[in-house]
């Protein structure tokens, strides 16, 4: 799968930085406390269209900080992704945004797990994935791979 940067990657990577210094946690319980140490470091993300058509305008964003992150344009069954200096992951839900076709498609505020077995202070990436028509998740991978 061909990795894809939007226009204006450089911005994208800041705001990813402060996204990230600021931000997340994978999906499970949108009432976990943010934490006062990171549970790990995130040095990249990457954003997954499985879908057969483009996907526009894909944003991660935190509401806790008003902080976000996103591409453009993801063509069908592409990818977008940069890395980054690490920034410590601190457990602050996520909401996704997108556009298919025009309409705009959102998820609800969630935190991103960290997996089971997945040693305090790895390094990790970011993975969106915009999966079926009006559906997206997140998680946290330690390789972004192709």
């Amino acid at each position: 799968m061909t990795n894809r940067l939007v226009k204006g990657s450089k911005a994208a990577t800041c705001l990813l930085l402060i996204l990230l210094s600021a931000c997340a946690a994978p999906a499970s319980a949108p009432e976990a406390e943010p934490s006062e140490s990171p549970v790990t470091r995130i040095e990249g993300i990457i954003i997954r269209n499985q879908l057969r058509y483009p996907v526009t305008d894909v944003m991660v964003e935190v509401p806790a900080t008003g902080e976000f992150a996103g591409c453009g344009n993801i063509v069908q069954r592409t990818a977008c992704s940069t890395s980054f200096p690490a920034a410590d992951y601190r457990l602050n839900a996520i909401v996704i945004r997108w556009k298919e076709q025009g309409e705009p498609q959102s998820t609800d505020e969630f935190v991103v797990a960290v997996p089971d077995g997945m040693v305090h202070g790895t390094s990790a990436w970011l993975e969106v994935i915009v999966f079926a028509k009006g559906q997206a998740g997140a998680r946290l991978i330690t390789d972004p791979g192709p």
